[in-house]
């Protein structure tokens, strides 16, 4: 039997609820959920928030007193490698400093001035250090809101932990269980739910990480027991629409969901991205449903 412990996706500490419901980081939410740039995204992971910014993670919030954010985004230094950062004691207790003075602000409740400031540390970084993938995966789930497109996100970069009711059966290069992890998690407008993978461009098609390895992970985890995951994420869309970070209108009602692609185009060469593309979708030999993204758009449409 798995471990019963596991209770996946969610906030399951009663404080830290009654915190976010009516406590201190009420406000916070406020902000975020008032936030006139619609630039901040909360996600819910095990007993804490991960909340992204452009791509990044701007904080993490296990409670109203656990704070973190990521002191490198202070570090501008290109010239250097990670250990040689590492080793430098005067930069890493600036880094330190830094991060300490900002998460302050956090909580002291000062939640304003904190997304503004941090924004603004992450800004200067992203602009040396891009990471587009990552930024089109967080404007998916922005853009990708109940009555913007086809599809409500409702949670991204889900992994199949060991312990649920839905561990894949599939093993890895060391003989232990794989923990596949899948893109999004949406919802359709006829109340279906879709796991989908995402793929932006034509470099992670084949092979490891590919198509058929994501496909066959999902036949091999939540496709072969797809209940318990879909209670876990009616839980989870209960809970964040208690915290009204997804409309109250997006609904679970089909009981079985759906493994889906969507695909980004990475360069102008479109028609040589859709043929490689094409190509190891048909080595699949099954009808799953692919979203090609139209050019300049995250929508998720058809």
């Amino acid at each position: 039997m798995k471990n019963e412990k596991y209770l996946g996706r969610g906030i399951h500490n009663e404080q830290f609820i009654k915190a976010l419901m009516s406590g201190n980081l009420k406000p916070m939410l406020e902000v975020i959920n008032t936030d006139k740039h619609s630039d901040l995204d909360v996600q819910i992971r095990n007993n804490y928030l991960n909340i992204y910014y452009a791509g990044g993670n701007i904080a993490r919030v296990s409670s109203e007193n656990s704070i973190d954010f990521d002191k490198f985004y202070f570090c501008l230094e290109k010239d250097k490698s990670r250990n040689e950062i590492l080793k430098d004691q005067a930069l890493m207790d600036n880094l330190k400093l830094k991060r300490d003075l900002l998460i302050g602000k956090f909580r002291n409740g000062d939640y304003n001035e904190y997304f503004l400031e941090a924004k603004k540390v992450m800004d200067a970084w992203l602009s040396e250090y891009q990471k587009p993938e990552r930024k089109e995966q967080h404007q998916l789930s922005i853009e990708n809101r109940y009555g913007h497109s086809d599809y409500s996100i409702i949670d991204l970069k889900y992994q199949v932990s060991t312990e649920s009711a839905f561990a894949c059966k599939l093993l890895n290069v060391k003989g232990k269980a794989k923990k596949p992890r899948f893109d999004i998690i949406a919802v359709d407008k006829a109340g279906k739910l879709c796991v989908i993978e995402f793929k932006k461009g034509t470099g992670a098609i084949a092979g490891v990480s590919g198509l058929k390895e994501h496909y066959e992970c999902y036949n091999n985890s939540i496709g072969l027991n797809y209940k318990p995951f879909v209670d876990e994420m009616k839980n989870l869309l209960k809970q964040k629409q208690a915290l009204n970070l997804i409309d109250k209108q997006v609904e679970i009602i089909a009981p079985l969901p759906e493994f889906m692609f969507a695909f980004s185009y990475a360069t102008n060469h479109k028609i040589r991205e859709d043929r490689i593309f094409d190509r190891e979708y048909k080595k699949l030999n099954a009808a799953i449903h692919v979203i090609k993204l139209k050019e300049g758009s995250v929508k998720l449409l058809g």
